[in-house]
């Protein structure tokens, strides 16, 4: 017949305070107290799940009990009293699970109990776990047997929610705080679980069931029992992985290698493989979120306490966080909690995360731009479709005038970049005459855009204008001379309009372009030239520049001043790391500029959601 088998949780939960691991405070100061006699009446132990709140509450019922304390606090083990806690037939302490006695009723049978002292021994000890389930009537019923308790009555409180318990009963215990169980203490536990048992397991291994309890001692202690099942006589690191099914840490350093390359298309292949293995979109951001925080503090020295990883992992993450500056890490992870949070809503979960990736890889990428295929050449216009610019001349009547001179920035525009312009002949003289011959309107070729140079800030709005010569500058079609109607305007009222433009000229179905313009508010950089800043990358170019014609029109309509230019350029890092505003924030902007949103707001009762 086989032994009867005990999970690690129950077979190496601690029954002395020396044992109790990661909460050496509290051991001590309890340890002090019986030691010097001092105990209260009442203890209320509060934390999160399994780090050790009932098994504390059971070594301090067995220790004062105990009838032959040893120098340092600690129970024998030997007494009469130890050896019937240990077999669970002591009558002087009593374990009551407030879950299921909630009532009134239970809490009467409770105080009947307490009028009894103990038959063997100096206390009895009541131990009340998730006391935070009680019924305020049975709180109330309990409030005077736990203020004026006999002599030899002890009651000791448990529970995860110490919000939910009345005023009354906290000002009524010593309130003991269990905190988490960290990463080093869980680890050191298991190794030596492992080693009591015979099982061989990799230091990561380990570790990593230790991320995953999240500091709960019980959680790694189960998760440890399934994958020693799962694994046999060796826990290995890859079992791990394909046990608790979470994302490894490798994953996330190709992720980011792949951003230092700008190398979106590997991206999107590597999300693909990761989605292939069965992991959701938003376990992929969480853990991405994680992984940029744990980089933030991999950059430091000071902060490397914060990293609870092994020693190898460490190394691993400082390689990459030293390739990366604190604030593109700032935005990234702006980014990836943003995704997060609009995640549920996603009617494209996938598009969301895919969108979000791609949106990461302006802030890593060197370059000032992302490896996208390589553009067809610009095909080189003819010469018979220009029409040479030429002064207007007065002619002789009756004679015939000289082929006048091709400019030069026509030349160079229809002949090879590497053919020198020939010499103009000299133009004839002809007598002046009063007739004048009318100029004919001169088409003007747009060149093709350049792209800028590495580190040069990019201009959208303004791509031709900087470009282009200064007698073919397109950014915006303007009269060459100022319209006596064209009026002044402030910034104030440019916001204005432009607030009117995304608001209610852009209909419904123009969503994308309002969630990109919304944001933004534009300044004057110039007397007739105003600037606004957008985020980087090139889909959000493509789209504006879709509307950019519509939006210029509408301002230069509503300030009545056809002069006006726009330049869209693209955030800096550092501006894209700034917090996002709210909608309230937002609402106090436009209040600013316009007080009457505000008592519009007043008189319709809104509200923000």
């Amino acid at each position: 017949m086989t032994e009867h088998y005990v999970v690690s949780a129950r077979k190496y939960r601690p029954d002395t305070f020396r044992s109790i691991v990661g909460q050496e405070a509290m051991a001590s100061t309890l340890r002090t107290a019986v030691l010097s006699g001092k105990l209260s009446h009442a203890y209320l132990f509060c934390g999160p799940r399994g780090v050790g709140k009932t098994t504390a509450a059971r070594v301090l019922a067995r220790t004062i009990n105990c009838e032959n304390l040893s120098a340092e606090g600690e129970a024998c083990g030997v007494c009469e009293s130890c050896r019937a806690f240990e077999e669970q037939r002591s009558f002087n302490i009593f374990e009551l699970d407030a879950a299921s006695n909630n009532s009134v009723e239970d809490i009467r049978q409770l105080t009947e109990q307490v009028q009894m002292p103990p038959a063997l021994g100096r206390y009895k000890v009541y131990i009340i776990d998730e006391v935070h389930m009680l019924s305020a009537a049975a709180f109330n019923a309990f409030l005077k047997t736990l203020e004026e308790p006999p002599s030899y009555a002890i009651f000791i409180l448990a529970t995860t929610e110490k919000h939910k318990i009345l005023p009354t009963i906290l000002s009524r215990c010593q309130i003991y705080d269990f905190k988490r169980i960290t990463v080093q203490d869980i680890t050191r536990h298991l190794r030596y679980v492992a080693e009591s048992e015979g099982i061989d397991a990799e230091e990561t291994a380990l570790g990593l069931i230790a991320e995953k309890a999240d500091g709960g001692m019980r959680d790694a202690l189960s998760m440890f029992d399934r994958i020693a099942s799962f694994a046999g006589g060796h826990i290995s690191y890859q079992h791990a992985l394909e046990s608790l099914n979470v994302l490894d840490y490798t994953y996330f350093i190709r992720v980011f290698e792949l951003l230092l390359q700008g190398d979106h298309r590997s991206l999107l292949l590597l999300l693909d493989e990761l989605m292939g293995k069965g992991f959701e979109g938003q376990t992929i951001l969480a853990g991405l979120s994680s992984f940029v925080r744990d980089l933030l503090v991999a950059q430091h020295p000071d902060t490397l306490p914060l990293l609870e990883k092994p020693e190898a992992v460490v190394a691993s993450y400082g390689a990459i966080a030293q390739q990366c500056s604190a604030a593109s890490l700032f935005a990234a992870l702006k980014a990836l909690v943003q995704a997060d949070q609009q995640y549920r809503a996603a009617t494209n979960k996938r598009l969301l995360v895919e969108l979000s990736f791609l949106s990461m890889v302006p802030l890593f990428k060197k370059e000032s731009d992302l490896t996208l295929p390589p553009a067809p050449a610009p095909t080189t216009t003819p010469a018979s479709t220009l029409t040479p610019t030429a002064k207007p001349q007065t002619a002789a009547v009756g004679a015939t005038p000289a082929p006048s001179p091709a400019p030069a920035s026509v030349a160079q525009a229809t002949s090879a970049p590497a053919t020198a312009p020939s010499p103009a002949p000299a133009p004839q003289s002809v007598a002046p005459q009063p007739a004048v011959a009318t100029p004919q309107p001169i088409p003007t070729v747009a060149p093709q855009p350049t792209p800028p140079p590495s580190g040069q800030k990019r201009l959208f709005g303004a791509r031709r204008r900087v470009d282009a010569p200064a007698e073919a500058t397109t950014t915006a079609p303007a009269d060459s001379q100022p319209k006596a109607e064209d009026k002044a305007f402030t910034e104030e009222d440019l916001q204005r309009a432009w607030v009117r433009f995304v608001e209610q000229e852009l209909s419904p179905a123009q969503i994308l372009y309002r969630n990109i313009l919304r944001p933004e508010l534009p300044t004057l950089s110039g007397e007739l030239q105003a600037e606004v800043s957008l985020p980087p990358g090139e889909a959000i170019h493509t789209t504006v520049m879709e509307v950019y014609p519509q939006l210029l029109s509408f301002l230069r309509t509503s300030l009545q001043n056809q002069q006006l230019n726009l330049v869209l350029r693209e955030k800096t890092i550092e501006e894209q790391a700034k917090v996002v505003l709210t909608q309230e924030d937002r609402f106090n902007q436009l209040a600013e500029i316009n007080p009457e949103v505000r008592k519009l707001k007043e008189a319709l009762h809104l509200r923000f959601s």
